[in-house]
């Protein structure tokens, strides 16, 4: 049975991701569109700072990221790069503008991911987190 605290972080959790999540993949989409560097980098922006307001959000409740949230991110981060990788090869209107703004997107996120890991289990912690997997 969940808590009122952990139902209260839950509704943060998907208000943020609804509000931040949609105005930031508007963006990145009409940055693709209009092949508009700016505009889709500040779109990949909003979503890094989304992410940003999540870590604070389960702060604030003194929690961390549950296994479904992760799940849920690595898909949609999964299927993101999956749909990006098949524009660039089968569209014949993608330019390097579009490029730039995937590449740069997605770099971007694996950075604040690595930065969120190192920072949250240390260095040496989160190379030993891939040790202690691989020994499984």
């Amino acid at each position: 049975m969940t808590t009122v605290r952990e139902t209260e972080r839950r509704l943060a959790v998907i208000t943020n991701w609804g509000f931040v999540g949609s105005f930031g993949l508007c963006l990145i989409m009409s940055g693709f569109n209009d092949s508009q560097l700016a505009l889709g980098l500040v779109g990949f922006a909003v979503l890094i700072a989304g992410f940003v307001s999540h870590l604070i959000i389960g702060n604030l409740f003194g929690a961390i990221f549950n296994g479904g949230e992760v799940i849920v991110g690595f898909i949609l981060f999964g299927i993101g790069l999956l749909a990006f990788m098949a524009t660039w090869i089968l569209d014949p209107r993608f330019d390097s503008a579009d490029v730039t703004i995937g590449l740069a997107g997605f770099a971007g996120i694996i950075a604040c991911f690595i930065v969120y890991v190192v920072t949250r289990f240390g260095l040496k912690g989160s190379f030993s987190m891939f040790h202690q997997l691989r020994n499984h």
